[in-house]
Formats: structure tokens, C-alpha cells, sequence
């Protein structure tokens, strides 16, 4: 008896874990669904009314693109965690949120494609209704059998303590994650293909910028134009992060490298100084990107053995660590925040550290989006930037 129920439980753990990776499947049979339901019920009314059922084809393919990108707008990461939790609320706020942004940039696609030139008012409304009604019912499905199945396995004698995120190694051996990665699955795929595109954009338009700025550093000092430094990036592992130079070359020896800048420190150059201001020097960071060590947004990467009051992050706060369960980026959650420059004190590195796990618990694209359009307001004001 024992040994079925614990089976029982291992069974609801696997299907909750990969619950929320049903989502996109749903998504874009459903779409898919709803365009052709939408095609065949006004082509039915159009023959009806002896008028011209017209060329279709437009909207196939309208239906087809929204099918496509609707599982990576619509998916919700912590659908399982939600639903198992009866929240509600929540799911509806977000999935109300992301089927909006759906039909902003399915219609702009549209409006681009000039897809909806000649279709009918009668099938928009149509789609949309249908569209909705099956995501919509979809998600409701699937988190009652998450509820249920939570229900189930929880005794109901006592109060549970909330749910650590499960692994499973090899689909069958459950296994307690102290810690989840944030952002995974379809997520993922989204971010690091939006951040891979945005950064081939930013570069080729760049390009004559990046190469004013290298001239203007060879002519101000002798060295290289480039500045390499080892950082911290994803899963604490180390890379080396691209700038342009903006302090003299070959620093007396490597402590005073690691050195965190002052504002009116000596080695900074005279064109260095220009750069710094407005965070120039950041540019070459692009190509990070473009490698994968970096994302466009993230928590800033902190060089190897930083020190802050002579102490390493991790012996000012425990959950310095956490900051590395996503990809650094350019810009982040800190920088918009006034969190920009050196942390001089413990107290500095404390706040940025509870910035960048704010950014790293409550990801989402709008809010990579909302940082981006900040990230040009803090540049022009130049705070905290020497």
C-alpha cells in the first residue's frame, strides 16, 4: 500500500513538473484551431450569402504566424507552481496580460504583412473570440487537474510549508531543488533568441560608432583598444567580458587591475573619462552577447574576486550567489535603480544584490522591455558614472 502511494505521488510530481511544458503545445493546436474554426465559419456565411468566399490566403498565413509565436508569448514559467497552489488570481493577471502583448504583436505583424486588407470584421472577431475561449479553457483544464493532484498528495491534518522546486533525473527520480533556475524551458529559448537578434541589430548600427571610438583610443594612449577583464557570469562560472579601454595600459601589477575606479582616478585617460561618462565603454559588450556569456539585461557581471571593504560578495550577503542563476547582462534591474558604479561599501553591494534578485525572481519579457527604455534615460543622465 505504502509503495503504491509513494508511486502515486511520484507519478503527480512528474506530470506537475511537466505540466507547464503542455502550455505551448496547447497553445499553438490551439491558435491553429481557432484560425481554420474562424476561415471555415465566415467562408459558410460568405457562400451562404452567394458572395465571393475571395482570396484566403492571406489569413492562412496570418494563422499560421500567430499558431506560431503565440507558445512563446503566452507561456507562464510558474503555471505549475501557481495552479498546484490555487493562485487564482495570479495565473488570470498574467495570462491576461501576456494574451495582450499576443495581439499587439500578432496585429502588428499583420498590419506589416498587410494580411487584414481585405478580411472580413466578421471573421477578426471571430478569431479573436475563439482564440481566447481556447487558451483560455485550456489553462483552466489543466490547472484544476494541477489542483486536484496537489490536493491529493498533501496531507490534509497539517499545514504544508510551500512546495521546493522538483527535478527529475532520468523522468523517474525525483529530486529537491534548493534552488530553481529562473528562467528555462520556453522562456529561455525566447530570451536568448530575442537578446541574439536585438545584438546583431545594435551591432550592425554600431558599427561606425564602435569604430570612431577605437581611432579616438589609439590616438588619446598607447595599448590596445579592447580591455578584457575575467567576470562572473551564469552558474558562477567565468568569461571574459569585452570593453573599450578607457585607463592606461600595463597597471603597476594585478591588484591594481582588480582596483574598483574612483571618481577622478589617474589611470583613466583622457577620451576613457568621455566614455565612462556615458557608458560608452560598454559597447563592445554587444559581442558578448552574441557569444552567450552575456544577455542585453541581467544583473551586472562583478570581476573575479571583487572586493568590497576588503571582503568577497559572498561574505557580505548569502545571497550574493543567487545573482548568478541567469546571465549577466549590459544593463539590469540595479542600473535603472540608481544602483550604477562601483559598491564602495557593503551597504552598496547589499541593495544591488536585492535589485538583481528582484530582477532574477519576477522575469519576463516586459520587463526586459521596461529596462532597455530606462536604460537610455540613465545614460543621458550620467549618474554615478566616472
Amino acid at each position: 500500500m505504502g509503495l503504491s502511494v509513494r508511486a502515486m505521488n511520484d507519478s503527480s510530481d512528474s506530470f506537475a513538473a511537466k505540466a507547464g511544458d503542455l502550455l505551448p503545445l496547447c497553445d499553438f493546436f490551439g491558435l491553429l484551431l481557432a484560425g481554420y474554426f474562424s476561415l471555415f465559419a465566415h467562408a459558410s456565411l460568405a457562400a451562404a450569402a452567394a458572395a465571393l468566399p475571395g482570396d484566403w490566403s492571406d489569413l492562412h498565413r496570418l494563422t499560421w504566424v500567430a499558431a506560431a509565436i503565440a507558445p512563446f508569448i503566452l507561456y507562464e514559467q510558474r503555471f505549475a507552481a501557481l495552479a498546484s497552489a490555487g493562485d487564482s488570481a495570479a495565473l488570470s493577471r498574467g495570462f491576461a496580460r501576456r494574451l495582450l502583448a499576443f495581439f499587439v504583436v500578432a496585429g502588428v505583424i499583420a498590419f506589416a504583412g498587410r494580411w487584414l486588407e481585405d478580411a472580413a470584421h466578421g471573421w477578426l472577431a471571430t478569431w479573436l473570440g475563439s482564440a481566447v475561449l481556447v487558451t483560455a479553457a485550456s489553462r483552466a483544464l489543466l490547472a484544476r487537474i494541477l489542483r486536484r493532484l496537489a490536493l491529493r498528495a498533501a496531507p490534509a491534518d497539517r499545514p504544508q510549508a510551500p512546495a521546493l522546486p522538483v527535478a527529475h533525473v532520468g523522468d523517474c527520480l525525483p529530486v529537491t531543488l534548493l534552488a530553481d533556475r529562473p528562467i528555462k524551458h520556453w522562456s529561455a529559448v525566447l530570451k536568448s533568441g530575442g537578446d541574439f537578434l536585438l545584438a546583431c541589430c545594435i551591432t550592425l548600427v554600431l558599427l561606425p560608432v564602435l569604430g570612431a571610438i577605437a581611432l579616438a583610443i589609439r590616438l588619446d594612449s598607447p595599448g590596445p583598444v579592447l580591455f578584457t577583464q575575467r567576470r562572473h557570469g551564469l552558474n558562477n562560472s567565468e568569461f571574459d567580458i569585452y570593453k573599450f579601454r578607457t585607463m592606461r595600459s600595463a597597471p603597476a601589477d594585478a591588484a591594481a587591475a582588480l582596483q574598483q575606479t574612483v571618481r577622478g582616478d589617474s589611470r583613466v585617460t583622457r577620451v576613457g573619462r568621455f566614455l565612462r561618462k556615458w557608458s560608452l565603454d560598454e559597447l563592445p559588450q554587444v559581442f558578448n552577447v552574441l557569444q552567450g556569456s552575456m544577455a542585453l539585461v541581467g544583473p551586472r557581471p562583478h570581476a573575479v574576486n571583487m572586493r568590497t571593504e576588503q571582503r568577497l560578495g559572498h561574505e557580505i550577503t548569502d545571497t550574493y550567489p543567487h545573482r548568478h542563476r541567469v546571465k549577466p547582462g549590459i544593463t539590469g534591474w540595479s542600473q535603472i535603480n540608481g544602483a550604477r558604479g562601483a559598491t564602495d561599501t557593503a551597504a552598496q553591494l547589499q541593495r544591488r544584490v536585492t535589485l538583481d534578485l528582484f530582477y532574477v525572481d519576477n522575469w519576463s519579457p516586459l520587463l526586459d522591455l521596461k529596462i532597455l527604455t530606462l536604460t537610455f534615460r540613465e545614460v543621458l543622465r550620467a549618474t554615478n558614472a566616472f
